[in-house]
């Protein structure tokens, strides 16, 4: 599970990195094409089935929607921001989930350490988002990533209630599959032209697409069969530091007093949240 924190962490800096070369919503397409395919060939080694009844078509592709715009913001935001606010920021979203579920899951409720937990973590948020509100564009990039992380949370929810008669390489094999077409599509339209792929680049999206996409999901869907979500769920809170770690190793960002105050906060409300 620590592994599987360095990967995601290692997100950030990649995603960083490749945005200066590759325009947002075509990275965003290249990406999930590699992740899907690690999972179409996790599935038919595992011999799970990915053809959803038609009855579960709806509610997969409201996810697939859900799922193309968190990522367009993501990215959008990250070419907008440093990598460790990035990491900071989007991994921030399970703050928004006891929120969420409270209000839309049945016997889901908010207890005093939840709401404790939420406001001390969303105190950090603020913060940094505070950090860069008077600068030129407002942080505008925080804000995207912020709106990215609270979508990340909703689609936690709606998949917490899929997932009980769904595979999860069916869920994500098929917002996907919604999704990727849409990426190039929106590239066609908006992206502005990029600045070609070098080798550099290249390991960058292998990187996003084959190890965090593709092989970071399929390593955590075979610990839950082993371990309870409860006890894996504690080492989500290393992914945000691994990736502050890794952008100031790989990208030479610093590490400021704010970004380390609002990541504490963060951090210790996550932990009240889900002690």
């Amino acid at each position: 599970m620590a592994l599987l924190a360095l990967g995601w962490g290692g997100n950030a800096p990649a995603l960083r990195f490749s945005l200066d070369y590759v325009p947002p919503f075509q990275a965003a397409g290249i990406r999930f094409a590699l992740g899907l395919l690690v999972i179409l060939l996790a599935a038919r080694f595992q011999g799970v089935p990915l053809v959803p009844a038609r009855a579960d078509w709806a509610a997969i592709a409201g996810l697939g929607i859900l799922f193309m715009v968190q990522i367009s913001l993501l990215n959008l935001g990250s070419a907008r921001t440093g990598a460790a606010r990035q990491a900071l920021l989007i991994n921030s979203y399970p703050l928004f989930v006891p929120v969420l579920a409270h209000l839309f899951l049945p016997g889901e409720r908010l207890s005093v350490a939840r709401v404790g937990g939420t406001a001390l973590a969303f105190l950090g948020v603020l913060i940094l988002l505070g950090e860069r509100a008077l600068q030129a564009g407002g942080g505008l990039g925080d804000i995207l990533v912020a709106a990215s992380a609270l979508l990340l949370a909703g689609k936690a929810v709606l998949t917490s209630t899929l997932v009980r008669t769904l595979h999860p390489y069916v869920l994500l094999a098929w917002q996907m599959i919604v999704a990727i077409p849409c990426f190039f599509g929106l590239s066609a339209l908006l992206d502005p032209p990029g600045k070609g792929v070098t080798a550099a680049v290249g390991a960058s999206l292998l990187y996003q697409g084959v190890v965090v996409a593709g092989f970071c999901f399929v390593g955590w869907t075979t610990l839950l069969r082993h371990f309870s979500p409860t006890r894996l769920s504690v080492c989500f809170f290393l992914t945000p530091l691994f990736g502050t770690l890794l952008s100031f190793l790989l990208l030479g960002e610093p590490v400021t007093a704010t970004l380390a105050g609002s990541g504490l906060l963060v951090l210790c409300g996550l932990m009240l949240v889900n002690r």
